[in-house]
């Protein structure tokens, strides 16, 4: 007699252990808000950990995901949060998150993919080459490597990303670009523009996408890399005597600490020195303080 099991089997999304912390640094949804919709809408339910904890899976990050993207679209989390899957899946699709490409280029940024996610990386990395010959360094962060960016952070939040999938992808992303800066000639003379991230930010793709077009401008910088104290940030500007400080902020870091931030840069820092923003995190801020400019890979 052959025995049936007919119990569901578990997947990777329904057993993934993710703190708040976690759910909060790939979300940019502040673990204040998580807590409050979870009171107030019943979603998310985390499990609790032997500590007594919140424990997210994968599932549920990958929604919340969704539906931060539907709140930066302008809607509200009331009409939002409490949806089902099937009806936050209809609504998405009056929000198409299209990544600004058409669809000879979407194939081939889709390819890319593909060969991290099947762990043919010498081939991905011999593809990149042959776009960077081709394109020249900054036509190939404009027109290649940000749109790979954005597609996969969409193919993420659609559901068709692992998390381990997003950051092997972004891992070789970032170490293929910094060997191709390598190779480049540094501009002369002291650092213009200082980049960095605020604390909490740990996606620094961005600020090297924004260094590699800089430099193809002959503008000499300085990156300190992702997830730096104000203090430091204002100590560096001041001791390298930089005029721009350059900002990166990915789709998921939390909204709230942003205004604050920038304004406390701004009161610290000298008037002289400007401050650029940049990045999906940022797209949705209107009043901005005195001399914080929004940019784009294409301004610059």
């Amino acid at each position: 007699m052959v025995i049936v099991n007919t119990v569901p089997t578990k997947t990777t999304e329904d057993t993934a252990n993710l703190s708040i912390g976690s759910v909060e640094r790939d979300t940019g949804i502040g673990r204040d808000t998580l807590r409050v919709w979870e009171r107030r809408y019943g979603f998310p339910s985390p499990e609790r950990d032997a500590k007594g904890e919140r424990s997210y899976t994968a599932g549920q990050v990958r929604r919340l995901q969704l539906i931060r993207r539907l709140l930066d679209q302008g809607l509200r989390p009331g009409k939002v949060v409490p949806l089902d899957d099937e009806a936050l899946s209809e609504l998405s699709g009056a929000f198409p998150m299209a990544s600004g490409t058409d669809g000879k280029v979407e194939d081939a940024l889709s390819r890319f993919i593909a060969l991290a996610v099947g762990g043919d990386i010498e081939v991905l990395i011999a593809a990149m080459e042959q776009a960077l010959a081709q394109q020249g360094v900054r036509e190939f962060v404009l027109n290649t490597f940000a749109p790979l960016a954005r597609l996969i952070g969409e193919q993420w939040a659609g559901g068709r990303l692992e998390i381990f999938e997003e950051h092997l992808l972004t891992g070789q992303m970032s170490r293929f670009l910094e060997a191709a800066m390598s190779r480049l000639v540094r501009p002369p003379g002291n650092p213009r523009v200082l980049l960095a991230t605020l604390p909490g930010e740990r996606h620094s793709l961005g600020l090297l996408m924004v260094e590699a077009v800089l430099w193809h401008a002959r503008t000499p910088t300085l990156n300190l890399g992702a997830d730096i104290p104000v203090d430091q940030i204002v100590a560096a500007v001041n001791r390298s005597g930089v005029s721009t400080l350059a900002l990166s902020f990915s789709a998921c870091y939390p909204r709230g600490p942003i205004a604050v931030h920038l304004a406390e840069l701004r009161a610290l820092l000298p008037p002289r020195v400007t401050i650029w923003i940049g990045g999906a995190g940022v797209q949705h801020l209107r009043r901005l303080p005195p001399s914080v400019v929004k940019k784009t890979l294409e301004s610059l």
